[in-house]
């Protein structure tokens, strides 16, 4: 506007100044059809100007004019935005106060567009009042906002469902949300919805992520991964299946005597004899565990190196194997599988002088039986029948 006055000024005193500096005014002759104006130049100048100014304030005003309705609308655009976030902030304070209720009348009484604290508050109380769908609505709307909104209203949704039980869309929510964020939050919560589903195979799998981001201690984590070892041998129904297991096992649990006992069963189960001895013979080595000792007194069948490594273990300590009553049943049932017999009852003989049990008692009646001494193995059987009666708990 400053230039254009300027140009103005500059041009009128050059008209001005020109003529006059010149002693001659000079002259505008504008003819038409019916009229001819003449006037001077200054005079004419003078009219143009005068015109320009009043076509540029006309201009102004009718622009002002057609302002009028939007400045108006922006007017009652800002007053609702004060009136939403008022009733929006009510809205907070009425959550604080558990009138949840109130919270879902208020954010509807906002409008449409929310803040992102009004949708997070509309989503729980929607939740508090079992409204599972207008609480959907809220986090999708809360998603919507930016990045940072997308993480939150998932890791909301998350926890939601996992609070009705509902683990299996927790984990959809989860695994969408995985691949844009991870946090140790994300991995908590996956593992509390694993442990709901029992997918103790993919717990097993992140374990080593669980122990590193401190969600479980070490010892905790190295039970859980024996425990669902133990569990998946059990389960096992093919040597696929059991080869899968052995390829996980470490060195350490090599060395697990209960691992490796319910292992070596599995192993003879599935008639995988050599695999077994290879087991039993690498852990023998190390020490005569009782855990180990009694599953091979319980072997449907007699490992010929299994059965000369206790035998000379037990020579070398003498005095030891000699009270050491899991070593005398393992003896005992492997050379009665493998028709040492009087050597069999010896050994199962000395057990039952340590430790009258009623498995100690039923394995000496088949040896017995299987040597055609029929008399004592009847004795041998009701023994173990009465013995087994004692262990049972009484009634009143």
């Amino acid at each position: 506007m400053i230039k254009i006055l300027l140009f103005i000024a500059i041009l009128c005193a050059a008209i001005f100044a020109g003529p006059f500096l010149a002693d001659q005014q000079g002259f505008v002759h504008i003819a038409t059809q019916d009229y001819i104006i003449e006037t001077s130049l200054t005079t004419a100048v003078i009219i143009a100007i005068v015109s320009f100014i009043v076509l540029f304030l006309l201009c102004t005003l009718i622009l002002k004019c057609l302002r009028i309705p939007k400045g108006t609308q922006s007017f009652f655009r800002r007053q609702h935005q004060r009136k939403s976030s008022s009733l929006q902030q009510e809205a907070v304070m009425a959550y604080e106060e558990g009138d949840y209720a109130r919270v879902l009348t208020l954010i509807r009484k906002a409008g449409r567009n929310h803040s992102l604290e009004a949708c997070f508050i509309g989503a729980r109380a929607a939740f508090a009042l079992q409204d599972y769908d207008l609480c959907r609505k809220f986090l999708d709307e809360a998603k919507s906002h930016n990045k940072q909104a997308f993480i939150s209203s998932s890791i909301i949704r998350a926890k939601l469902n996992l609070e009705i039980g509902n683990a299996k869309a927790a984990l959809e929510v989860l695994d969408e949300l995985r691949d844009r964020y991870s946090s140790k939050l994300v991995t908590r919560l996956t593992y509390e919805c694993y442990r709901k589903e029992q997918e103790h195979d993919k717990i097993a799998a992140m374990m080593p992520q669980l122990i590193r981001q401190n969600i479980v201690s070490k010892e905790e984590g190295a039970r859980y991964t024996r425990e669902n070892l133990m569990k998946g041998i059990d389960n096992a129904e093919n040597a696929s299946a059991l080869n899968e297991l052995i390829s996980r096992l470490d060195k350490k649990d090599k060395q697990d005597p209960r691992l490796i006992a319910k292992l070596t069963s599995k192993l003879l189960e599935l008639g995988d004899v050599n695999r077994a001895r290879k087991f039993s013979l690498d852990l023998l080595k190390k020490n005569l565990d009782p855990d180990f000792l009694e599953s091979i007194a319980n072997w449907e069948i007699s490992i010929p190196d299994v059965l000369s490594r206790l035998k000379k273990q037990a020579e070398d300590n003498l005095i030891a194997s000699q009270v050491n009553t899991p070593l005398l049943k393992a003896l005992g049932n492997l050379e009665f599988k493998a028709g040492q017999l009087k050597d069999a009852q010896e050994h199962l003989e000395k057990a039952l002088q340590l430790n009258k049990s009623p498995d100690t008692y039923l394995k000496l009646a088949k040896v017995m039986a299987a040597q055609r001494l029929f008399e004592p193995a009847s004795e041998y059987y009701a023994q173990a029948l009465t013995a087994a009666r004692k262990q049972l708990p009484h009634r009143a």
